[in-house]
């Protein structure tokens, strides 16, 4: 559906939803889109409404350290062969989809489902995660908030601060690490379980999911009070699930609040201990368990766009820090912490791009293993340099000119920041620069 066409639709959805639609006008309207009709309403519904704020944002933390090579940054060189301990990729050449749609983008088979979105995603390779590893919780807290410290706040906290004065709220399914931020409210994907049904909500406030219960009745009162965007939500949540299945995972949760109007931030981990991505061992079972996340992402980046809003909605996904590009000694593979990648996808992202790099390391008298290792950039135009992370010592003897840097956590959301501005820009790491390509002019 090329632009013109697509604003056609969504001003015929309004038209529909301003007049109180029968059953089978949606009917008829869904023989002609090829949608399901409960997904028409919907949307018609988001329509009439339209959002409660500026933008919208989402947070995807993938716990247990992606291995990139299977997802956002395939290892697409054919001329050389390698020891299965210093490059063991675990899939064929031809299995990586490249320039995915004329794009930048190429995609490892974990993350195949990316595809029909290449050209509203940006990749921003060859992140530098630090010296040494620190570990799952502390990796994951940088990548969150730009700060090497586990108990700095995550970025989405401040961005959720700054949109508390609009009335909007954050859904997330863990805790959120907010530190000194403050004036904005967390509801649980758990509690939004109870909104499945609007009528059935009206007399059961489920309290007893709130450990501190003058802070339940306060959300629950909230949440009745907003009706008719507690009926939109249960609408676009059973536009998500078929018949033959009613389970809804978190994201679904958060989608159905980004289209009602019940939040506008959302931070999903995706951590699962049963299909867990840590694979030290077993690492033949990473790729599938890695696209499981994948495609969980791809179903919820498909649900923003049938609603309209992917457009007006910046999804960021991360992870701890790649896995080492060789074997281990039981078939896994371990931390790299010198090399990570990030997608982002929707509100300003410069599509079809790709920032950053990596060099491979194979063993050598210098290095007991393989590793990767993130490119400098040219922070005056996004090249990628000669130099690489194994040029930091520890007595700072080598030191790169001003322009050029490592890609840090600090830069990312400095990036994303600016990109949102409003005054969050004021909450980024301050020493965090501006990555070039990463979002539109």
């Amino acid at each position: 559906m090329n632009l013109n066409s697509r604003r056609r639709f969504m001003k015929d959805l309004m038209q529909i939803a301003g007049a109180g639609a029968s059953t089978s006008a949606f009917a008829t309207l869904a023989k002609m889109t090829g949608l399901s009709a409960i997904t028409l309403r919907a949307a018609a519904l988001s329509a009439a409404t339209g959002p409660q704020s500026s933008f919208n944002f989402v947070l995807f933390r993938v716990i247990g350290g992606m291995d990139s090579t299977l997802g956002v940054h395939p290892w697409i060189e054919t001329a050389r062969t390698f020891d299965p301990k210093d490059l063991w990729l675990n899939y064929q050449a031809n299995q990586v989809m490249r320039n995915v749609n004329g794009t930048a983008i190429s995609l490892g088979p974990s993350a195949d489902a990316l595809a029909p979105y290449a050209q509203q995603m940006g990749v921003v390779r060859g992140v530098y995660m630090g010296a040494s590893d620190v570990g799952h919780p502390a990796a994951i807290g940088h990548i969150s908030s730009g700060y090497a410290q586990e108990n700095a706040p995550h970025f989405a906290a401040h961005i959720a601060e700054k949109s508390a004065q609009l009335g909007a709220s954050i859904v997330a399914n863990t805790a959120i690490q907010r530190a000194a931020t403050q004036n904005f409210s967390t509801t649980l994907t758990s509690e939004l379980r109870h909104l499945r049904e609007p009528e059935k909500f009206e007399s059961e406030s489920g309290l007893g999911l709130y450990q501190d219960p003058a802070l339940g009745v306060a959300r629950f009162n909230r949440l009745q009070r907003r009706r008719s965007e507690r009926q939109k939500f249960a609408e676009v949540l059973a536009s998500q699930m078929s018949p033959e299945n009613q389970f809804a995972h978190d994201e679904t949760y958060a989608l159905a609040s980004l289209v009602s109007g019940l939040a506008n931030v959302a931070q999903i981990d995706m951590a699962d201990t049963v299909y867990d991505l840590d694979t030290h061992s077993g690492q033949a079972n990473h790729g599938p368990f890695q696209k499981m996340r994948w495609d969980r992402i791809a179903a919820f980046l498909k649900g923003l766009t049938d609603f309209g809003i992917i457009n007006n909605t910046l999804v960021v996904v991360v992870t701890e820090f790649n896995r080492s590009p060789g074997a281990n000694a039981v078939s896994g593979k371990d931390h790299n912490y010198t090399d990570n990648a990030i997608a982002l996808f929707g509100r300003g992202v410069n599509g079809g791009q790709v920032v950053g790099d990596r060099n491979l390391y194979i063993r050598s008298d210098k290095n007991k293993y393989s590793h990767w290792a993130g490119c400098y950039i040219d922070y005056r135009n996004g090249a990628t340099t000669e130099l690489d992370s194994t040029s930091i010592q520890p007595d700072g003897t080598v030191k790169p000119p001003n322009h050029v840097e490592l890609i840090r956590p600090a830069d990312l959301w400095a990036t994303i920041a600016a990109s949102l501005g409003g005054g969050i820009e004021k909450s980024a790491p301050q020493d965090g620069r501006l990555i070039p390509g990463v979002f539109r002019k």
